[in-house]
């Protein structure tokens, strides 16, 4: 089998987790099909692309749509005839580097576009199984003609491509496509509604601004669903058909979250083997999500200042404009006034991001909607984990809504989530919620919390897991849930706290 660079291999995978992220994100019929055939035209350096479907009341298959100099419009052939014909019958890839010497080739769409086929690349589009049409790469630039190593690649990309395909086509279908999609995005962003005056309140709010193309600034303690949030706005957006990309801004050192938002171009700096497109050229025509805004550090914060203000960017080491028609969703919990005294964040940058501010009230202050919310969350676990339907306890709810909630709804979650794995029984009960919740242990006088009394009958890493989340839960509360006053305490990095907060079920 031929093989390609280990590099040009790593690249080609780049692409295709973003590609998946944002076909994932995009239910448009249109921008769907133009998002595949515009990626493996680019991915496989090819001069066209076409995608066929099947026609399962006739068995035909239909040239629906193509990029480059192939496009046929509406033209229809049978299956197992050509190329593309044979892959859809059959479920399996064809190479043809010249086309005039393969049988299998169908001339009379040549004729129909006249656009001259050299070679061909083509695999099975698939869905839960079944074959459901193909795709057809056309006229590599490849010297050497497509490999065995672009059939292989081409059969993994058309996995993410047939079931965005699939589910563009069951949209486009349903006669009421806004209400049928309101309906499962308020399913799938449930857990952020709540009866509560504070939470109606936010929603209102985040209601009226979402159709708008303001910039807008989420705050609120770490796990109060500000990521949820925005995400809601993006889907009750104008852009809900296009990306939805959200960066994590402290994830990255400064000179590699430059590179992540901006992209940069081949050779700017050592590793740069291949151009890359950053986050802001990805999100076109959609939005983009900067958490942990708070952290950003000053260059960062003078370039996207820029993006801002001028809408349009720079890749590193590249001098062409890039414009920029991307909306801005930023969030933090820390105090950025106080952050601005400081020197620490820039006072322009701050009125620029903080047009609309929205803020997530925390969850002790909505113990109302912990009951829905617990109930919501144990029905999400149970069919995730093919569990009986569960319900919660009196004596658990209690204990739910008389806890603190530093962690906020991500910790709520996090506890349901345990407890329909490791309940024996349908109820709920406070035994199965974790000791912390429905005990409050004692706190020495430094303030570091004790271990269990029954602590010395853990494993050590049990019981060392169980010390790093008191703490951390306790400092948290104490810091009023900002996690970047919180690591400072700690005397750890915000994104090392992160992480750990993370491998603990804390985020």
């Amino acid at each position: 089998m031929d093989n390609i660079p280990f590099e040009q291999s790593r690249l080609r995978l780049e692409r295709l987790i973003e590609v998946n992220q944002l076909l994932m994100n995009t239910v448009d019929a249109k921008s769907v099909v133009k998002l595949i055939l515009d990626s493996a035209t680019e991915l496989f350096s090819a001069e066209a692309c076409s995608i066929a479907l099947i026609d399962l009341n006739d068995q035909q298959l239909n040239f629906a749509f193509s990029s480059g100099g192939a496009d046929v419009g509406e033209f229809r052939m049978a299956l197992g005839e050509g190329i593309i014909g044979t892959v859809a019958e059959t479920g399996k890839g064809i190479i043809s580097n010249d086309v005039s010497r393969d049988p299998r080739f169908f001339k009379q769409v040549d004729q129909e576009t006249g656009f001259k086929t050299q070679s061909v690349l083509c695999a099975a589009l698939k869905q839960g199984g079944e074959t459901i049409g193909a795709i057809e790469v056309l006229n590599t630039r490849n010297p050497k003609g497509f490999t065995e190593a672009d059939l292989k690649f081409l059969t993994t990309f058309c996995g993410p491509a047939g079931a965005a395909i699939e589910r563009a086509k069951a949209f486009s279908m349903t006669e009421n496509v806004k209400n049928a999609f309101e309906e499962i995005v308020q399913n799938h962003y449930r857990f952020i509604i709540g009866k509560s005056k504070a939470m109606q309140s936010v929603l209102d709010m985040a209601r009226r601004v979402a159709p708008m193309k303001t910039t807008v600034l989420l705050l609120g303690e770490s796990g109060t669903g500000k990521e949820v949030m925005a995400r809601a706005i993006h889907q009750w957006s104008p852009r809900a058909a296009h990306p939805f990309i959200a960066v994590n801004c402290v994830a990255l050192t400064p000179e590699l979250m430059e590179s992540e938002l901006f992209g940069h171009e081949k050779g700017s700096f050592t590793g740069a083997f291949a151009q890359k497109k950053g986050k802001f050229e990805v999100a076109q025509g959609g939005t983009i999500f900067l958490d942990e805004i708070g952290d950003l550090s000053a260059s960062l914060q003078t370039r996207l200042l820029r993006v801002l203000q001028e809408r349009e960017f720079q890749r590193v080491g590249g001098s062409k404009n890039i414009q920029a028609d991307v909306r801005v969703l930023a969030a933090t919990n820390r105090d950025l006034q106080q952050a601005i005294k400081a020197g620490d964040f820039r006072e322009d940058l701050y009125y620029r991001l903080n047009v609309v501010s929205v803020t997530m009230p925390a969850l002790r202050e909505r113990s109302q909607d912990i009951a829905a919310l617990a109930a919501y969350f144990i029905r999400k676990h149970c069919h995730e984990v093919k569990r009986s339907p569960m319900t919660l306890a009196p004596s658990a709810l209690a204990c739910l809504e008389s806890y603190p909630w530093p962690g906020n709804v991500r910790e709520l979650q996090n506890t349901i989530e345990r407890a329909v794995v490791l309940a024996p029984e349908p109820v709920i009960t406070r035994e199965d919620l974790p000791a912390e919740i429905c005990h409050q242990n004692s706190v020495r006088t430094n303030g570091v919390p004790e271990i269990d009394d029954d602590g010395d009958s853990l494993l050590m890493a049990e019981a060392v897991d169980r010390f790093k989340r008191k703490l951390i839960r306790k400092t948290l509360e104490k810091m009023g849930g900002n996690q970047s006053e919180t690591a400072k305490a700690l005397g750890m990095r915000s994104s090392n706290l992160s992480r750990i907060m993370k491998q603990l079920g804390l985020r």
